[in-house]
């Protein structure tokens, strides 16, 4: 399973399909920001699944805050992290995945591209994708994560 990760695109739609065209995931997720930037991978990758949570930027959207769900044995939860004050600390963030028994962990909002392991769970931020985002693959059990900067 390989899902590529965007977040704040911010009307940056390139990056996105170039990055879609070349590693032709199994999945998209977007982390808020910008949202209606996905109409555009919606329309040029019908065939690929999408999931879209709302940022703070995200006026009138109906996505939801957080998504969680699982993908090839792994719960992953999916958020802007605006709610969780990600551009303090990650203590709440961090918190609220390891009450929900989270393998993958997945914000934006700061911009910055940020990785670590908490225990067992990967916590990734893909950076605003106007300069970076994350390719995530899970193979036989095991997370692999990584940036990609443009």
């Amino acid at each position: 399973m390989n899902i590529l990760i965007f977040s704040d695109s911010h009307n940056t739609v390139n990056p996105m399909l170039k990055a879609v065209n070349e590693y032709q995931p199994d999945l998209i997720l977007h982390l808020g920001d910008h949202d209606f930037d996905t109409a555009v991978l919606t329309d040029a990758f019908p065939h690929i699944p999408l999931r879209v949570v709302r940022g703070n930027c995200d006026f009138g959207s109906d996505h939801p805050m957080v998504e969680n769900f699982e993908t090839a044995g792994k719960r992953v939860i999916v958020t802007h992290g605006h709610r969780y004050n990600v551009k303090i600390g990650l203590t709440p963030l961090i918190q609220m995945g390891q009450d929900a028994h989270a393998d993958l962990l997945l914000f934006g909002h700061t911009h910055r591209a940020h990785y670590e392991q908490v225990g067992t769970m990967h916590v990734l931020n893909p950076g605003s994708a106007m300069e970076s985002f994350a390719l995530v693959e899970i193979l036989s059990g095991e997370i692999l994560c990584r940036h990609i900067f443009l």
